[in-house]
C-alpha cells in the first residue's frame, strides 16, 4: 500500500484545542478516527460518533489509552435515518450547550440504489442530509462558543469527486436515473453547496464552515458493497494517503487561525482551493438548502451570537 510521500502531517500544537469540545461523526473507524485522536492529543473534548456501538466504543477506549486523555466519549447513531439524526442532535444539544466544533464526516459510496424507511435513496440520506441535521441542529451549540477573534469551526468533509458532478434538484432521490459514483459525485458537491449555504447565512464572526478534501484515504471506504467493492477499495490503495495525512487539513482548520478567518471556503492540503462552477453556483446552493430543510423538517436557523 503506497503512502503520499510529498505531504507529512504534523501533529496539532500541543494544547491548541485545550477546553475546546470537538464532534466527529464517521470517527470509529478512517480519517474520522485518526482526526479524534489528533485532537485528543491537542486538548481537546473529543466526541467520537458511529453506527456500531462496540466499534466506536472500542475507538474511544484506544484513543483514551493512546493519548492519556479522559475527556473522550462516543456517540452511537446510524445517520441514515432520519429520527436517528434528530435523537442524536437532541442529545449533543442537551450535553454540550457549548460547542467549539462540529465535523460531518460520515459518509459512504453505494453501488446499488436502495431507499431508506424515510424513503430517501441512501448516498442522499448519510451524505448530504445527515450533514444538514447535524450542522443546523447544532447551530445553537456553536454560537454558544463563539469568542471574539474565535469563532466555532463547521468542518464538511467533501471530496475533490464532486468536480464533473451533476445535482438534479427535481430528481434528489435519482428516481429516475442513478448510479452509484455519480450520486456519491454529487453528495460531495451538496456538501460543498451546503458549505457555501450555511456560510451565507452565519456571521464568520461566530461560525466559520468549511469544505475539505482529504485527499483519496487508505481506508475501508467502498468495502461495504461486497466483492467489487473491496477490489475497488484495493485499486485505490495503491494511490491512497495515510488517514492521518487525510484528516489533516480538517485539523489545521480545527486549531489554527487560518481556520477562523474565512467560511465558506473548499480546502485541499491545508490550501484555499476553487472549487467546480457548479460548487460556486449560489443560486443552486439556495435551492438545495430550502429543499433540503423541508425534507429535514427544518426551519430557517436563526443565527445571532454574543461576540
Amino acid at each position: 500500500m503506497r503512502r503520499d510521500p510529498t505531504f507529512d502531517t504534523p501533529a496539532l500544537p500541543a494544547e491548541s484545542l485545550r477546553s475546546r469540545t470537538v464532534v466527529i461523526t464517521g470517527a470509529s473507524d478512517g480519517i474520522g478516527r485518526a482526526l479524534a485522536e489528533r485532537c485528543a492529543r491537542a486538548g481537546a473534548r473529543v466526541v467520537l460518533v458511529g453506527r456500531n456501538e462496540a466499534k466506536t466504543r472500542n475507538a474511544a477506549a484506544e484513543i483514551r489509552s493512546r493519548t492519556g486523555s479522559d475527556d473522550v466519549s462516543f456517540e452511537v447513531a446510524d445517520l441514515l435515518f432520519i429520527d436517528e439524526q434528530v435523537a442524536l442532535a437532541e442529545r449533543l444539544r442537551a450535553a454540550y450547550p457549548v460547542l467549539h466544533a462540529l465535523v460531518n464526516n460520515a459518509g459512504a459510496l453505494f453501488l446499488e440504489r436502495e431507499v431508506t424507511r424515510d424513503g430517501l435513496e441512501r448516498t442522499f440520506a448519510l451524505n448530504h442530509l445527515a450533514y444538514v441535521q447535524l450542522g443546523v441542529r447544532l447551530l445553537p451549540s456553536l454560537l454558544a462558543a463563539a469568542e471574539a477573534g474565535a469563532p466555532a469551526r463547521l468542518v464538511n468533509i467533501a471530496s475533490r469527486a464532486h468536480k464533473g458532478a451533476r445535482l438534479e434538484l427535481d430528481d434528489l432521490q435519482g428516481e429516475r436515473r442513478w448510479s452509484g459514483w455519480p450520486a456519491y459525485a454529487a453528495s460531495k458537491l451538496a456538501n460543498i453547496l451546503f458549505t457555501r449555504a450555511l456560510a451565507a447565512r452565519v456571521d464568520a464572526r461566530c461560525v466559520c464552515v468549511h469544505a475539505v478534501h482529504p485527499g483519496l484515504v487508505a481506508s475501508r471506504f467502498a468495502a461495504n458493497n461486497g466483492p467489487m467493492g473491496r477490489f475497488q477499495r484495493r485499486l485505490m490503495d495503491w494511490f491512497s494517503v495515510s488517514n492521518l495525512a487525510g484528516s489533516d487539513t480538517a485539523a489545521w482548520l480545527l486549531s489554527n487561525e487560518e481556520g477562523g478567518r474565512m467560511s465558506g471556503a473548499y480546502w485541499e492540503r491545508r490550501t484555499l482551493t476553487t472549487p467546480s462552477r457548479a460548487a460556486q453556483d449560489d443560486r443552486l446552493a439556495d435551492a438545495l438548502w430550502e429543499r433540503t430543510l423541508d425534507i429535514a423538517g427544518l426551519a430557517e436557523p436563526l443565527a445571532g451570537c454574543r461576540t
